[in-house]
């Protein structure tokens, strides 16, 4: 039990299982809270509490009485927490779906505050507590100062291999719940090592754990309406067949925040007001190229390749398994006018020399949050770098509720380009910007003039032409010019308090 290298080998475990589980708690938390900075410093501060706590708990066992007639040596303690650890990780195995979704209903920072303490507090501190009992058996063989160098060496290459194995590998190729398992194997082989080596009389209890342990490994029933559930290296994916219409979720459990969208062609269902309102876009000013930040599944694009077919499109979408989605379950097809970009928004436009006549943005963290990057002074200057003279973008903005994150970003746009206006539409915003000095009654007069011609006839299905007529329609009687103010802040790259104030948004709807 005093051999140097299975101490060494257990300190190993325990670094690669603690960074391993807090990489994937992330993931775990994600579709039920979101990616925001408040769930990563809600998981983090809890592990890290966690993790305080159980080496505190160490360094007491470790100077419990070693009577050897009381049987309280330091090493004997070791099985023990391997086992309480286990327990815990078969647990959340069984359970972690159906806590975080009762949890789901708090208030962002709490739900993912108590989710994070329910699921890893106990086997985090667990863990933890290994790493001072070993450095005391270590210091009866070594020098104190060498040995505590050794458990940290060890334990940090333990960390270090749990943190890119989870995050390149088991998470992006395996999927969260056999991640989770593999740390719970981790674990239990660890656990029986330790029972072969102090009581080979309790390897049934590691026998009886394992077979318990493969219920889990039963792959969930999806529910009726949902096509396909998967990972990605960048997001948990939802496919959602609702009343005809096919939805994309990611990193969400709300039908709502859906990042796409389109009519199923056998039920003759419409396209969402949301995206036709893009595709009134290239009406409002001669479009030749686009640039979409932000494709998802592509419902904009297809929209635009029906209502302007002969703009040639140039689609950014960070995640690779979107791209692929995009292709077999939306029908987006790569062509002479189709170019698709797997890269993030950002880097993409700072690489591009390209110009385009409009810019279409629709860019979010699979949840209701902006990434910040993408609404701060710096990016816009960079998109408007890449527009003609008479370009335009246009963005959309999740806004429900008091809107306190639309005006900073209107603001934001106006200390950028010469006219911006916003279209409402229920909890969305549509918000288009011009690359020169415009007013309502053109952006109107443009809009009027179009939407007679679609009256008359695009070449078109008539569900198509309906659609787009409805839009520049609504885009007529509801677009408003923004008038800047210095009540409203302007973001910035170094200053750019997005998910605060969406966070703040979200609290008043309890969402």
């Amino acid at each position: 039990m005093r051999t140097k290298k299975i101490l060494v080998s257990l300190i190993f475990v325990t670094g690669y299982l603690i960074m391993s589980l807090e990489i994937l708690g992330g993931r775990l938390l994600a579709p039920f809270f979101g990616n925001s900075v408040y769930v990563w410093g809600s998981l983090i501060g809890v592990i890290l509490i966690a993790l305080a706590g159980g080496y505190y708990l160490g360094g007491w066992l470790s100077e419990l009485c070693r009577d050897k007639e009381n049987k309280k040596e330091p090493d004997l303690f070791l099985d023990r927490l391997f086992l309480l650890a286990v327990i815990f990780l078969l647990l959340d195995l069984f359970f972690y779906a159906s806590i975080l979704k009762w949890l789901s209903s708090w208030d962002i920072i709490w739900g993912a505050l108590c989710s994070a303490l329910i699921l890893f507090c106990v086997p985090m501190a667990a863990l933890a507590a290994v790493s001072p009992l070993v450095i005391k058996i270590l210091a009866e063989q070594e020098k104190i100062g060498y040995s505590a160098g050794l458990v940290y060496a060890w334990g940090t290459m333990g960390s270090i291999l749990g943190t890119f194995l989870t995050t390149f590998w088991l998470i992006p190729y395996l999927g969260s719940r056999l991640t989770l398992y593999i740390c719970f194997f981790i674990a239990l082989l660890a656990l029986v090592g330790l029972f072969l080596l102090v009581n080979r009389r309790q390897i049934i209890t590691g026998v009886v754990i394992l077979l318990i342990s493969l219920a889990t490994l039963l792959p969930p029933a999806l529910p009726q309406d949902v096509i396909l559930e998967t990972e990605s290296v960048y997001n948990q994916i939802k496919l959602i067949n609702k009343e005809g219409k096919i939805l994309l979720t990611l990193n969400s459990q709300r039908d709502s925040l859906a990042q796409s969208g389109h009519a199923d062609p056998n039920t003759g269902s419409s396209w969402s007001y949301l995206d036709s309102l893009f595709g009134v876009g290239p009406l409002i000013e001669p479009v030749d190229n686009l640039l979409v930040l932000g494709m998802a599944a592509g419902s904009t694009i297809l929209q635009h390749q029906t209502f302007s077919p002969q703009i040639k499109i140039d689609a950014v979408e960070i995640d690779p398994r979107i791209i692929k989605i995009a292709k077999d379950e939306f029908g987006l097809k790569e062509n002479e006018n189709l170019r698709i970009w797997q890269a993030d928004a950002r880097p993409f436009l700072a690489k591009s020399q390209k110009q385009y006549d409009m810019i279409e943005i629709d860019l979010f963290q699979g949840s209701p949050y902006i990434p910040f990057y993408v609404a701060t002074q710096e990016f816009f200057e960079a998109t408007a770098e890449h527009l003609s003279p008479n370009g335009i973008i246009m963005m959309n903005v999740y806004a429900p509720g008091r809107r306190e994150i639309l005006e900073p970003i209107l603001n934001t746009l106006a200390s950028v380009y010469p006219s911006v206006y916003k279209i409402p539409l229920r909890n969305n915003f549509i918000i288009l910007a011009t690359n020169s000095k415009t007013s309502t009654e053109e952006i109107r007069e443009k809009l009027k003039k179009q939407e007679e011609k679609v009256s008359a006839g695009l070449g078109v299905t008539a569900n198509y032409t309906c659609g787009l007529g409805a839009a520049l329609n609504y885009s007529w009687n509801n677009i408003e010019l923004y008038q800047s103010t210095k009540k409203a802040p302007i973001f910035t790259d170094d200053w750019a308090p997005v998910e605060a104030i969406t966070y703040k948004m979200l609290k008043s709807l309890k969402i």
